[in-house]
């Protein structure tokens, strides 16, 4: 039996499941394939669909990351302006953007267990996964120790394997994920879609993936929830 417990996060709440003591899922709630309990409160986020969202009034999917320390973006090019839209908006060239959790606080709220008779063991796997994301957002932590019960096809589960390879603060293309699966660069739209099913966000790290250009793209929890996880990593927006 799955069993679920939904936890507070700095990008709003978290439902976790859980297949014996490994987990199974690790959805934002409201994101468009989280699963929906009974007694889950109902929760609008702010958070957009995953191709959308601003920031300083421009789409994010049009920005590229770059490390803080770094004047040249992830893909080597010298960061430049944002164009006539920016210019527009009064962004100046090559100014970071703001960092989008500079005002949320990283304290993660309590558990709510959403079946009665939670095992213990499952209890505990809840536990040691919601520590282990409060260590992350507030930058104590780079990986994860989460056993993990990953239920998807082959084809999936060699693209969600090749996601755990990538290390902290650090990104890749889509081509770069179908080699690391063992596919060839040909199959990237098929890998997208299956990083587009990671069961188990943040800790499969799919937010590490941007396009062979260094843009965002999408990010089935929301582009600003995409952005929020690369800036705890030392990223940011040009």
């Amino acid at each position: 039996m799955i069993f679920h417990a939904q936890i507070g996060s700095p990008l709003g709440p978290v439902l976790l499941c859980s297949e014996g003591a490994r987990l199974g899922g690790l959805y934002f709630v409201g994101q468009p394939d989280c699963p929906v309990m009974d007694a889950m409160p109902v929760c609008k986020s702010h958070f957009g669909s995953p191709s959308s969202g601003t920031r300083e009034g421009l789409a994010i999917k049009n920005f590229k990351a770059f490390k803080r320390n770094s004047e040249t973006d992830l893909f080597g090019q010298a960061s430049v302006c944002l164009g006539p839209q920016a210019a527009a908006s009064g962004a100046q060239a090559g100014a970071a953007i703001p960092n989008a959790l500079a005002a949320v606080s990283v304290e993660m709220s309590g558990m709510q267990l959403m079946q009665a008779g939670t095992p213990r063991a499952t209890i505990a796997l809840f536990e040691r996964t919601q520590k282990e994301l409060a260590e992350y957002f507030a930058r104590r932590r780079q990986t994860f120790d989460i056993p993990l019960a990953l239920s998807g096809t082959g084809f999936q589960k060699k693209v969600w394997g090749a996601l755990l390879a990538i290390a902290y603060g650090q990104t890749v293309s889509y081509g770069d994920v179908a080699r690391a699966a063992g596919l060839s660069t040909q199959h990237s739209r098929p890998v997208g879609a299956a990083v587009g099913r990671n069961p188990i966000t943040i800790i499969i790290p799919c937010h590490r993936v941007l396009s062979g250009t260094g843009a965002l793209t999408g990010y089935t929890g929301g582009l600003e929830r995409k952005v929020a996880l690369l800036e705890v990593e030392g990223f940011a927006l040009r």
